[in-house]
């Protein structure tokens, strides 16, 4: 059984942490083993994609799955030519890319992990920074945007560890280089939330070292790279199905199943890749959707991407 946050003050949080668990139940196969890993990655990456959602995707993996996963792109950079070029989302208009694309999904489909991306509604301005000021003077030192972004990231990605975490492992989480870590500052006060969170969300365990990066330290050889670019694929192209959705006067719920939109051929792939289940990697998220007028009116609801064109 996956771990979950048991704080009765956590509000939402610990919603959050019961619907996973529950899916996790129903479905014994949607969280991977990675309890013989002795670290921990999460790659973390997030869509700016302007529309109706904001996307946080998070892929963990232990330390096999990383050391295998280093060892194959190479050989499917070579076989692709795909040089020095950096697979992203947005820069899926390079042909090259786009040709690499179905092999390089393929290849991240074989990795024991999963990818936990979390969607919330545009309408929703705070659902961290204004109760966090509060405990947490020196905060204000951050503009309330850039807080709330920092905290959603932490908050979302201590969740994903949560989930697949093991008595005494180590943590290694790497993010992309975004606004919540955009000077040494911010890096101190991020590092400062996560730490704080995984303490506070796993107060039984027994923890290991906690390590934060930047895809910025690459040494050229785009290992981090290409494991960032996994969150970011599926980060972008869910931004997309929800956004078009949305424009649809749709939205995900725990009682329909939605046919999917028209996308980019881009998000086509990424979405028939995300719905393949027998892929040892496995996709699944939450999306933050307004029930109301009011600051507070939102909820959470569990979602994945089914193969066939259908995201429920």
């Amino acid at each position: 059984m996956i771990r979950r946050v048991m704080d009765e003050d956590a509000g939402f949080v610990k919603d959050v942490s019961y619907i996973l668990a529950v899916e996790a139940l129903k479905d014994p196969s949607l969280v991977p083993d990675l309890s013989r890993d002795k670290t921990l990655f999460l790659f973390s990456d997030y869509s700016r994609v302007r529309g109706h959602y904001r996307t946080y995707s998070f892929l963990v993996l232990g330390q096999s799955g990383t050391d295998f996963f280093n060892t194959a792109r190479k050989v499917l950079r070579k076989d692709f030519g795909l040089g020095n070029r950096r697979m992203s989302f947005k820069g899926l208009n390079d042909g090259v890319k786009l040709r690499a694309l179905p092999a390089f999904l393929s290849l991240a489909g074989t990795l024991d992990g999963f990818i936990l991306t979390f969607a919330t509604s545009s309408s929703i301005r705070y659902m961290f920074a204004e109760q966090f000021l509060d405990v947490w003077p020196d905060l204000a030192a951050l503009k309330k945007p850039v807080l709330e972004d920092m905290l959603r990231v932490a908050h979302f990605g201590v969740q994903a560890i949560l989930i697949a975490y093991c008595s005494k492992q180590n943590i290694v989480w790497v993010t992309d280089e975004d606004s919540i870590v955009a000077n040494e500052a911010h890096q101190q006060y991020f590092g400062r939330i996560a730490q704080s969170l995984i303490v506070k969300m796993m107060p039984n365990e027994e923890i290991g070292s906690v390590a934060f990066g930047l895809t910025g330290v690459d040494d050229g050889s785009l290992e981090i790279e290409d494991l960032v670019a996994i969150p970011d694929l599926v980060a972008g192209a869910l931004c997309e199905v929800l956004d078009t959705l949305s424009e649809h006067g749709q939205h995900v719920t725990p009682r329909i199943v939605l046919k999917k939109p028209g996308v980019s051929k881009k998000t086509d792939l990424i979405c028939e890749w995300m719905g393949k289940t027998r892929c040892p990697l496995k996709n699944f998220g939450v999306t933050f959707d307004t029930t109301g007028p009011g600051i507070w009116d939102w909820r959470p609801t569990f979602f994945r991407i089914k193969s066939g064109s259908t995201a429920s």
